[in-house]
C-alpha cells in the first residue's frame, strides 16, 4: 500500500470540533469540578485550536484532560486519522509511516483503543430464529515478544499444525454465531474448542427455540438438549455435504455457508497486520465484529473507541 498522507490538507478546527463532540458529548467543562468552559478563562493559546483553560476554582484543563488522549502532543488531524485507521483496520506499520509516529508507541495506543471496543461488544441473544455457528482457527502466536531463552524459540511463521487448533498451539479458535435474518454476528476467541468452551457462548447468543446450523463437530452435540433445534451438515473429507434440504421445499436451508463466507472476510481483515499476538487477537476480532454489525462508522462507535462509553448507545 503506497504511503500518501493527506494530514496537511485536513482542517485543524474541524478536526478539533469533531474530537470535542466525541470526547465531550455534553460539552467541554472542567473534569475536576465540572465548571463550564464559559466560567473558565483561557490560560494558553500556543497550541490553538487546543486551548488550555483555567476554571474559576484554579484547575487547568484542555480538550484531552482525563480522556484516553490526555498528554498527547498529536495535532487533531493526526488523532482523527489514527481513529480512522484503527476503525478501518489499517496496519500499524502503514499508519506509523504515514503519520511519522513511532510504531511501538502507536501499537500501544491501538491496543488501548481496541480494548475499549472489545469491552463494549454487545452480548445479548440474537433475535434470529435461524442461526449458524462455526469456528475458525487463526494462526496467532507471540508476535513482538522476545525469546531470549534458546530452549524457548519463537514459533516459525506459517503454523502447519494439523487438526483443531488451540491457544497453546498458537492456533486459537474464533467462535462465530451469526443470525440468518438480522445478519448480526458475535465473535469470541477461545483457548480450546471443546464443548465446555463453545456451548455456553452459543446458548447465551441464541434464543430458546432457535434453529442452530453447525457442522458435525462434537462440541455442539448437546445443543438440542438446551431447547434449541440443532441441524448439522457433514464436512468430513470424502463425505462432505455443504448444504441439505430437510423440509422438501427444494431450498437447501441446512448449511453454514454464511459463516464460511464470513471467515474469508475476517482473514482478509487480519492479513495486513502480518500476524497478531494471540493476547490481542480478541481486540482485532472485535473491531471486525463491530464493522460487520454497524457497517458505517457512527458517533456512538467513535465514543466507544475513545472510551467514552457512558454516552454511547
Amino acid at each position: 500500500m503506497i504511503i500518501f498522507s493527506v494530514i496537511e490538507l485536513m482542517d485543524e478546527q474541524k478536526c478539533y470540533d469533531l474530537l470535542g463532540n466525541i470526547l465531550h458529548p455534553q460539552g467541554l467543562n472542567c473534569p475536576t469540578c465540572q465548571c463550564s468552559v464559559q466560567d473558565s478563562k483561557i490560560h494558553r493559546r500556543d497550541r490553538a485550536p487546543v486551548l488550555i483553560y483555567e476554571c474559576k476554582n484554579g484547575h487547568f484543563y484542555n480538550l484531552f484532560t482525563k480522556t484516553v488522549w490526555q498528554g498527547t502532543h498529536h495535532k487533531c488531524p493526526i488523532i482523527i486519522r489514527i481513529l480512522q485507521g484503527v476503525a478501518q483496520g489499517v496496519s500499524t506499520l502503514h499508519l506509523s509511516q504515514e503519520l511519522v509516529i513511532d510504531r511501538k508507541h502507536l501499537l500501544k495506543r491501538r491496543h488501548k483503543l481496541q480494548n475499549f471496543v472489545d469491552e463494549a461488544s454487545i452480548r445479548i441473544p440474537l433475535p434470529d430464529t435461524v442461526t449458524e455457528v462455526d469456528e475458525m482457527y487463526q494462526n496467532a502466536g507471540e508476535k513482538g515478544v522476545k525469546h531470549s531463552d534458546p530452549n524457548d524459540p519463537p514459533r516459525c511463521r506459517g503454523n502447519k499444525t494439523r487438526g483443531h487448533g488451540t491457544w497453546d498451539s498458537d492456533r486459537p479458535p474464533v467462535l462465530g454465531i451469526i443470525g440468518r435474518e438480522s445478519g448480526q454476528i458475535q465473535l469470541e476467541v477461545k483457548h480450546n474448542s471443546a464443548r465446555k468452551d463453545l456451548e455456553p457462548i452459543v446458548l447465551k447468543a441464541t434464543q430458546p427455540g432457535a434453529t442452530i446450523n453447525t457442522d458435525e463437530w462434537g462440541a455442539y452435540n448437546n445443543l438440542a438438549k438446551a431447547d434449541r433445534l440443532h441441524v448439522t451438515v457433514c464436512h468430513t473429507p470424502g463425505k462432505r455435504v455443504w448444504a441439505r434440504d430437510d423440509d422438501g421445499d427444494d431450498i437447501r436451508e441446512v448449511h453454514v455457508n454464511t459463516s464460511e463466507g464470513f471467515w474469508t472476510g475476517l482473514r482478509n481483515f487480519l492479513r495486513p497486520f502480518r500476524g497478531v499476538n494471540k493476547v490481542y487477537l480478541q481486540q482485532y476480532v472485535a473491531i471486525h465484529e463491530w464493522a460487520h454489525n454497524i457497517k458505517k462508522c457512527t458517533m456512538e462507535f467513535l465514543r466507544i473507541l475513545c472510551g467514552v462509553t457512558q454516552f454511547a448507545s
